[in-house]
């Protein structure tokens, strides 16, 4: 099939993969609007269609792995236990590649702009948002009372940090992190936070 008679969908999808490919390995400010179109096999100006731009395209391949973790960390949180936070923890572990979480922080450290502001717009605000409403759960199943900001912290450092840390370990450790390495320390992850906070009681 010739690229002028690919459906639409395609186009849109084949653009998506291809920028998630790049971006998860490069800079952003590295990547060009033509490179991305090439390694999609469409025209560039099916970019500015699709996404407006080659900032909305960014946004829609990070959309496409955090919407849904938000998802899952509101259902665990509205079901504040071991098994829910369990399933949250290790559906982030299993969905998400550790090239995100290492383009969330080259994005954050090294760049300057609206994509720097989105993530943190995104990912810090929502989640702290969220955060509120756990210490909220937590006060109101424990009696204790704690900062907000700080539960926010412990969440996405058990969160990010192993994906981050997974190709080292690994280095250091051949195989070392795999997907019964991740089973287990999701449980371990639930089972730190219920028990500390006195939750599931």
């Amino acid at each position: 099939m010739s690229n002028n008679t690919r459906p639409e969908s395609d186009k849109r999808q084949a653009l998506i993969e291809a920028g998630r490919e790049l971006f998860l390995k490069n800079s952003y400010s590295n990547i060009s609007i033509r490179r991305i179109a090439e390694k999609a096999n469409v025209n560039s100006a099916l970019i500015a269609y699709y996404f407006g731009s080659k900032s909305g395209l960014f946004r829609e391949v990070l959309s496409s792995y955090f919407s849904h973790n938000l998802e899952r960390m509101e259902q665990a949180i509205d079901d504040l236990g071991h098994d829910s936070l369990q399933e949250f923890f290790l559906n982030f572990y299993q969905s998400m590649p550790p090239e995100f979480a290492h383009l969330i922080l080259r994005t954050l450290l090294f760049e300057r702009g609206e994509m720097r502001e989105w993530i943190m717009e995104t990912m810090f605000t929502r989640v702290l948002n969220l955060a509120t409403k756990t210490s909220q759960r937590i006060a109101d199943q424990s009696g204790e009372v704690y900062d907000p900001h700080l539960i926010r912290t412990v969440i996405q450092s058990l969160l990010v940090m192993p994906k981050i840390m997974q190709p080292i370990i690994n280095e250091m450790d051949p195989g070392r992190v795999n997907d019964a390495f991740y089973v287990q320390l999701a449980s371990l992850n639930s089972q730190l936070i219920t028990e500390f906070f006195r939750l599931d009681k």
